[in-house]
């Protein structure tokens, strides 16, 4: 059984999905123990999953098998999961091949097989085997970063290449951190000049436990030097443990909002107002709740009506953030409210000395950027929920330049509660544009067969999205929209 640590505002809901799909929960938080009558595991977690620094998804570290295990069950129970890993594992050793400098870098470029990565080493000659770890994946970076500073990882213990002992710094115990010193010292007597790290995890962790570990990490070294000097090609040696960076969009929040409710009192919107800073209000309204069944209408209303002050109002400035499939997040040219209605808001964004890729002509190929006039200026019509963002381009007269229709998953507002508003999204890379001839077409179909190469997306959200861009393009044709 998969064991798995699960910490932050999503863990309830993740805890219920996957206690239901054969995962083992250890180190749960009290709160998570009492709900679900688990007893208190202080086992090493196979997977650790933590909030996302924005709040809008989770990151989760495993081995590769194993994550792959776990998209696997978030997708198929919360759908629009955007999943990020990079093609290399973090700590991974490879046999890899110099194939020549790179231009960019001046580092050397070394086939790994799977990839290639950069190698800080600039005098190679092409076709030279070499044994290489990555330090720094290829999330958000064109290529790992790889080392001939060999390392062997393991959950509690790292063996390292050199003869020291080092402890992690978050062991604080003095007694603990001399006996694991005086063990570590004498494990190095038969470590053949390896090094040991202690890790965290070590702490918690018997002396038979921790030389088990360390003597399973020998053997892997060992056979990571005879599976090298017995490759002719390319491949991998050690598998370290990958990150994967899992984004939640509006439509799995809500999901995930009617699993919470299965198991104690949730208020419409838990995690998007979580997720959007409002968790003190949200765990106060739910405390009540919980004691006060009766009330519930009444306190929902009452969350509702003061998170809504900090909604934007006419005038206000307000944030797009447009989050592509591979993480970025592009921060579009900022607008002004200038209108509030039941379903949202319409944003004016003014334009200044700057070009765009309008993708507005035939004249021009996709991404090719477009003069802009002085005094251009969009219309955005924000609707909550939607699954498409439309824009409509004007000149400084008035004129409408062209019709933009954003695919998208369903479009979030969060209220200005630290700093301006904004509406956020994640792109689905498809568009349709309608010119002012009348002419429609759909554009970057290729950006989103990519985004299933690089597994950012399923086939199934894919197909829902070109079904969605096949549906604007017949509302623009018979002028619905």
């Amino acid at each position: 059984m998969i064991k798995a640590r699960v910490r932050g505002i999503y863990s309830q809901s993740l805890t219920q999905i996957m206690l239901q799909n054969h995962f083992d929960i250890v180190q749960p938080t009290v709160d998570v123990a009492r709900h679900f009558g688990l007893p208190v595991k202080k086992s090493i977690p196979d997977i650790d999953i933590w909030d996302r620094s924005d709040l809008q998804g989770i990151v989760a570290i495993a081995y590769e098998s194993l994550l792959d295990r776990l998209i696997d069950v978030l997708r198929r129970r919360l759908g629009d999961v955007i999943t990020r890993t990079p093609k290399v594992a973090k700590s991974s050793i490879y046999r890899g091949i110099a194939v020549g400098r790179d231009e960019k870098t001046g580092h050397t470029r070394i086939n790994l097989g799977k990839a290639s990565g950069l190698l800080p080493e600039k005098k190679m000659k092409r076709g030279t085997p070499i044994m290489v770890q990555v330090r720094a994946h290829d999330y958000g970076r064109k290529a790992p970063v790889l080392s001939t500073n060999i390392t062997v990882p393991g959950r509690a213990v790292v063996l390292l290449p050199e003869p020291v002992v080092r402890i992690s710094t978050k062991i604080k115990d003095p007694e603990k951190r001399k006996w694991l010193i005086r063990l570590g010292k004498n494990l190095q007597e038969h470590t053949d000049n390896w090094g040991i790290l202690w890790r965290t995890a070590a702490e918690k962790l018997t002396e038979k436990e921790l030389r088990e570990e360390t003597d399973d990490l020998l053997d892997a070294a060992q056979q990571m030097h005879t599976r090298y000097s017995e490759l002719e090609e390319t491949g991998i040696l050690f598998e370290g443990t990958s990150n994967a960076d899992i984004e939640f969009s509006s439509e799995v929040k809500t999901a995930l909002d009617r699993t919470r409710s299965k198991i104690k009192p949730t208020v419409s919107q838990h995690h998007f107002y979580k997720s959007a800073g409002y968790a003190p209000l949200v765990d106060l309204s739910e405390l009540i709740i919980e004691e006060r069944p009766d009330e519930r209408k009444y306190i929902t209303a009452k969350l509702e009506q003061i998170i809504s002050k900090d909604a934007p109002k006419v005038n206000d400035p307000i944030n797009i953030e447009h989050v592509k499939l591979d993480g970025r997040n592009i921060i579009l040219s900022r607008g002004r409210v200038v209108e509030v209605n039941p379903k949202g808001l319409v944003l004016r964004r003014q334009f200044r000395h700057t070009t765009r890729k309008l993708k507005m002509s035939r004249d021009h190929p996709d991404g090719t950027k477009v003069a802009r006039d002085e005094g251009d200026y969009a219309v955005t019509y924000v609707v909550i929920g939607s699954r498409l963002l439309v824009t409509k381009y004007y000149s400084k007269k008035g004129d409408l330049k062209g019709t933009y229709v954003n695919i998208n998953t369903g479009v979030e507002l969060y209220p200005a509660n630290n700093g301006p508003s904004r509406v956020r999204y994640i792109d689905l890379e498809i568009d349709v544009i309608q010119q002012t001839n009348g002419d429609v077409r759909i554009v970057d179909q290729h950006m989103l067969k990519r985004a299933i190469q690089r597994g950012f997306l399923t086939e199934d959200v894919a197909t829902r999205a070109l079904k969605k861009a096949q549906n604007v393009y017949n509302d623009l044709i018979e002028g619905r929209l």
